[in-house]
């Protein structure tokens, strides 16, 4: 098979990051339109507005775990099991800068404050992180993209 037909059946064959990056952009949309103008109004808002983001927010960080995990397994290895060794492998691996990369370990500590029902995040925090969810995950999209176009992802972020 010639190159050129090789790089068609590979650029055909499913990509599970693909997917999961889809999903993860439609998240985005969702918390962009659920998220109110301003901190003030959010916290002002009613118990649904401050669920659907939780739920939100929650669903675009295990997203980019998800598809962390995946990345490590295509290079070979075995995702670790703790979710921060996942972002930081990514990272030192040069598909996410380090901006990124610190961001989503505040992600991560937010996240799980969030999934323990003793704990939680207060609306301000919460309001604070997802608005930087949205800058800091379209860069992580984007960062991904281009690892899986096959140009260096950091370079270009």
């Amino acid at each position: 098979m010639s190159k050129v037909s090789q790089e068609n059946v590979l650029q055909r064959q499913f990509n599970p990051v693909k997917v999961k990056l889809a999903y993860m952009e439609e998240c985005f949309g969702q918390l962009q339109s659920g998220l109110p103008a301003n901190k003030d109004e959010y916290v002002a808002a009613d118990r649904l507005t401050h669920t659907y983001i939780k739920s939100c927010f929650l669903m675009i960080v295990q997203r980019a775990v998800d598809i962390n995990n995946t990345i490590i397994e295509f290079s070979g290895q075995t995702p670790p099991y703790q979710k921060y060794q996942g972002f930081r492998t990514v990272q030192e691996s040069g598909v996410i800068d380090l901006d990124t990369l610190n961001f989503f370990e505040h992600a991560l500590n937010c996240y799980q404050k969030i999934a323990n029902p003793y704990e939680g995040l207060p609306a301000p925090e919460l309001y604070d992180v997802s608005s930087k969810l949205l800058q800091h995950g379209k860069a992580y999209t984007r960062q991904i993209n281009k690892f899986f176009e096959g140009t260096d992802p950091v370079e270009h972020s």
